[in-house]
């Protein structure tokens, strides 16, 4: 058996994603959306739910290297499996009744958060996001891709390893200083990329040449159907459950924190140096208005517990 033969169902859609016809792409995205409600579909519900035509699903389901919809049905109930202990949540719906706009406006967006928040955390690999730690610690350059609305996440990730780390650059754009940039990286260099649904296009192009050099990428997006994905060695979903103009960030911002907190572990010596010599230059530029208050030294909040506790 491949290696390709060996993904799952869902990783097998999102290597083809990049190559898929307009209406190979419409009935991808349906069936990931939908897959937990597909295990015993015929290819005839399948075609009619997703608006294809049962010629559409036979071509698809070669494509992704099944040899008929049987055995494709067969890995989508192993995929079922797979992810049964992960909560499935519906996309987010205000319901008819439940608030009154605008005065509960605040409420209900908190609600979609935290709602996008648990399944995200739900769905994360462990081993995967320590891995992903590691090779940010490890990195003697990092470099952050991030355009349009998404460039508020990369801000907050390059302050918080800039305070820990050397060599930490932000891309937003591709033009000759950014090229060289990206040149300029050695191979012990990795590249971590945020990119939500509409998927800026200049995203890609700059991960292109990343890839050329061949850095590592750690991918925080949507949907194993983002653009960003082939170009991942390690990607972290965070679901959407409705697109706007305004980002839902809530879960992206709680990674943010929890990866530069673990990063921060990895070489627990060098973060303290660091973080000491951040403490000493806000002091004695007076960059805040409350300059006595420290950078939180993370050994602090990670105690044993009392016998009281």
């Amino acid at each position: 058996m491949t290696e390709k033969e060996n993904f799952s169902m869902l990783r097998r859609i999102a290597a083809k994603s990049g190559n898929l016809s307009p209406k190979h792409l419409k009935l991808a995205q349906y069936i990931e959306k939908n897959y937990t409600s597909l295990a015993y579909v015929t290819m005839t519900e399948l075609a009619s739910l997703a608006n294809v035509s049962e010629t559409t699903v036979v071509r698809f389901v070669y494509n992704l290297g099944y040899k008929g919809f049987p055995e494709f049905m067969a890995a989508l109930r192993e995929e079922l499996t797979a992810n049964s202990k992960r909560p499935i949540m519906s996309a987010f719906a205000i319901k008819s009744g439940e608030y009154e706009f605008p005065r509960d406006t605040c409420r209900a967006i908190f609600a979609m958060e935290m709602q996008v928040m648990a399944e995200t955390l739900a769905g994360i690999n462990e081993d995967e996001f320590e891995r992903a730690a590691e090779m940010v610690a490890k990195a003697k350059t990092v470099l952050i891709v991030a355009c349009g609305a998404n460039v508020c996440c990369a801000q907050a990730l390059l302050f918080a390893l800039q305070v820990m780390k050397p060599n930490v650059h932000m891309i937003e754009k591709l033009g000759l200083p950014e090229d060289a940039l990206i040149r300029s990286a050695g191979k012990n260099s990795v590249c971590i990329v945020f990119s939500t649904p509409r998927y800026p296009l200049e995203t890609q192009k700059i991960l292109k040449i990343i890839g050329k050099r061949e850095i590592p990428v750690i991918g925080f997006s949507n949907s194993v159907l983002s653009p960003i994905f082939s170009y991942c060695e390690i990607f972290i979903q965070v679901p959407e459950k409705y697109v706007t103009y305004i980002d839902s960030n809530a879960s992206y911002m709680a990674l943010i924190h929890a990866l530069s907190f673990e990063i921060c572990q990895k070489d627990e010596a060098k973060a303290k140096k660091m973080i000491a010599e951040y403490n000493d230059f806000v002091r004695s530029t007076n960059y805040y208005v409350n300059g006595e208050t420290d950078l939180v030294d993370t050994s602090l909040i990670i105690k044993e517990p009392t016998q009281n506790s």
